[in-house]
């Protein structure tokens, strides 16, 4: 007999078919889900500006026993298939919102006063889940693994149900929120705090350190999902960042001794982070219409930033930083350059170098700004001829490095 319930995960809804599975299993397993089930996402979404989808747009099918062809998630036993369902049903939600919310790998627990949010972001096996389900008793549970925010900051709450570890075992199952006492949420919800969970082995003082934005972008990025799939993906992060008051990074031992720093970073207020001194951001696009012989110009990219010790560029689903030359030359090149001019910009910055060095640095950087396509060339000289332009290296520069997103 097939049973069904529908889910609703970061406003998309799902269809949950399920095969072999007696009426006791599929109730508890529509028991997991019930925070995030259509009819209790149907009275929440007036409260929100963003409003849920009602009708199913997927199915996932899933079956206890012998896996049938077709069907999406299936397990030898009811944690086999519930474990396997979670998982199934946060991959769709995360795929579908890729191109509007900023989703960060992260555990989300909210003021349920103020409906701050702060996101404690980590790779598998930072104590995400564990730090959930043990702070989520007294602080809002808003997710234990996805905190998904729109371009306004506002938390899409994927209060979905928890991976528990079994005791002798490396077995898991899952236990909904209810199940676990974990605090429910509905007011509306604002990111106000970007941490990094940083769990010692040893025992150790909680601990919270603050860093700048160039400081932590790579590591922040690298837990983000989709993130060169969002349109203006840096800037949205940077915002988040800034409104932050940088990330917070936090140390600790045990998933108790974060309920202090955690309180105490959602007790600040939001705090824009002071930008540091370098040029504005401007638009992504690059300058319009034909290069004058021999200038270099900006080619379009998806995205960049200038954190003001460093530019980032998202480009071809790649992020890459610049050194400090090379953000000089690019932030010079907001109107298109001659060598000769971009050359003399670098040396007002960095001081004269002997002979040609600077010529030919600035030069091999730009040659291979091109090859990497962040940069354009018009190849011709001024007198109309062909000018050299060495594009053909082996990749990016040794001083630009490729981060994963």
């Amino acid at each position: 007999m097939t049973h069904d319930f529908v889910v609703d995960a970061l406003g998309v809804g799902l269809r949950v078919e399920v095969d072999g599975m007696s009426r006791d299993d599929f109730r508890r397993l529509r028991a997991q889900w019930s925070r995030v089930s259509a009819p209790r996402s149907r009275v929440a979404a007036p409260r929100s500006r963003v409003t849920a989808q009602r009708a199913p747009s997927g199915t996932i099918s899933a079956v206890l026993g012998e896996p049938a062809h077709g069907a999406d998630v299936s397990g030898r036993d009811f944690d086999e298939v519930s474990v396997a369902l979670r998982q199934m049903i946060n991959l769709r939600a995360i795929e579908s919102r890729r191109e509007e919310l900023l989703m960060f790998h992260a555990a989300g627990l909210a003021d349920p006063t103020t409906g701050h949010v702060i996101a404690l972001i980590g790779p598998s096996g930072a104590g995400k889940t564990t730090a959930a389900s043990t702070l989520g008793r007294v602080l809002g549970y808003v997710s234990d693994e996805t905190v998904a925010v729109d371009a306004s900051g506002e938390v899409h709450p994927f209060p979905k149900p928890l991976a528990v570890k079994q005791r002798n075992t490396p077995r898991k199952s899952i236990a909904g929120p209810d199940a676990l006492g974990l605090v429910d949420v509905r007011a509306p919800l604002q990111l106000t705090r970007l941490a990094l969970l940083d769990r010692r082995e040893e025992p150790v003082a909680p601990a919270i350190t603050t860093l700048g934005m160039g400081e932590v972008l790579a590591q922040v990025i690298e837990q983000t999902s989709y993130f060169a799939s969002l349109p203006r993906a840096l800037r949205r992060l940077e915002a988040r960042i800034r409104i932050s008051g940088g990330v917070h990074v936090i140390r600790y031992h045990r998933a108790a001794d974060l309920h202090d720093p955690v309180c105490e970073l959602l007790r600040r207020p939001a705090a824009h982070l002071a930008q540091e001194e370098g040029p504005a951001v401007r638009d992504v696009e690059a300058v319009a219409g034909a290069l004058p012989p021999g200038a270099y110009g900006r080619q379009e990219v998806d995205d960049w930033i200038d954190t003001g010790r460093e530019v980032l560029i998202l480009v071809g689903g790649k992020t890459s930083r610049l050194s400090p030359l090379g953000s000089v030359l690019w932030n010079a090149l907001e109107t298109p350059l001659p060598l000769d001019d971009l050359v003399a910009r670098a040396e007002a910055v960095f001081g004269p170098a002997p002979e040609d060095a600077a010529r030919i640095t600035v030069q091999s950087m730009l040659d291979e700004f091109v090859a990497a396509g962040f940069v354009r060339r018009n190849g011709k000289d001024a007198q109309g001829g062909s000018a050299e332009n060495d594009t053909e290296g082996d990749g990016l520069p040794s001083d630009v490095a490729s981060l994963s997103s």
